[in-house]
């Protein structure tokens, strides 16, 4: 957004008075740091810092821009607030020793990666998003995330669109920093070259969905890694059978993660990916 005088208008979020209810703060990011979190997120969005509520940073071409609430106060990222008492928790957190994982708000394809309590931030490959239903980076039409679109502030002179990724008459109208869903009249499909709805034979959409039935991490035993994990370490390495799935090893203990069907894990990477 720009002043009057043509300059950058960085923007903060408001404070406002909520509720108080227990803040989980999430601790000891074992590994992670190469991933941009501010990578695929629109300007001037925030997003949260993964240790310290207090905290979040602002994404500016793509570039995270540390920020801090005033003393006191805590970050919400779905309202892009700071708040004195907060109504929600400012983050999740992981629990038990367990194999899970849940998203980084605001960003559809990070997710934070948990086992034997400690958290790992990791980033889904190409156009691949986060699916929170199965634990793990999945086709966006199944996902259908566009949060890491939509900024706090409204602007009547460039209304953000965005497609839906999973039907091709549904798209998104960012108001007050949240995608609001929309739907096309019967026989219409939306064109984001035109952001309007149009004729099908002007609109290029194909989406393909078919009903799955994908186990998440979290509601099944993990199943322990049939190779020697490192004795230090956050490590994912390529299966030794199997193209659809890899290990992921912590300080010498490790277990076997698949893929969404129809992915294949790529080492170089260290996630899976479009074959």
């Amino acid at each position: 957004m720009k002043t009057s005088e043509g300059r950058d208008l960085i923007l903060y979020p408001a404070v406002v008075h909520l509720r108080v209810l227990p803040l989980l703060v999430l601790i000891g990011i074992a590994a992670g740091a190469d991933v941009n979190i501010c990578e695929n997120v629109a300007n001037n969005l925030f997003v949260p810092h993964v240790s310290n509520c207090s905290e979040y940073y602002l994404c500016m071409e793509e570039v995270a821009v540390p920020r801090s609430c005033p003393n006191g106060y805590f970050f919400d990222a779905r309202t892009q607030e700071c708040a004195e008492l907060m109504e929600t928790e400012c983050i999740q957190s992981c629990k038990g020793r367990g194999l899970s994982s849940f998203g980084y708000a605001r960003t559809c394809d990070k997710y934070v990666l948990c086992f034997d309590n400690t958290p790992v931030i990791r980033q889904c490959a190409e156009d691949l998003q986060y699916n929170d239903q199965t634990d793990r980076c999945d086709y966006p039409q199944y996902v259908d995330c566009a949060e890491n679109l939509c900024i706090r502030q409204n602007n009547p002179q460039a209304i953000v669109y965005a497609a839906s990724k999973a039907r091709c008459d549904k798209y998104y109208i960012c108001m007050d920093g949240l995608p609001i869903a929309q739907n096309c009249t019967s026989g219409l499909q939306f064109n984001n070259k035109t952001d309007s709805c149009d004729y099908p034979s002007n609109v290029e959409c194909e989406v393909e969905t078919l009903k799955r039935n994908i186990l998440p991490f979290a509601r099944a035993p993990p199943r322990r890694a049939t190779i020697d994990c490192p004795a230090e370490g956050a490590h994912f390495i390529a299966h030794e059978k199997r193209q659809d799935a890899y290990y992921y090893c912590l300080n010498g203990r490790g277990v076997t993660l698949d893929c969404t069907p129809g992915l294949v894990f790529d080492a170089q990477i260290s996630e899976c990916r479009l074959p």
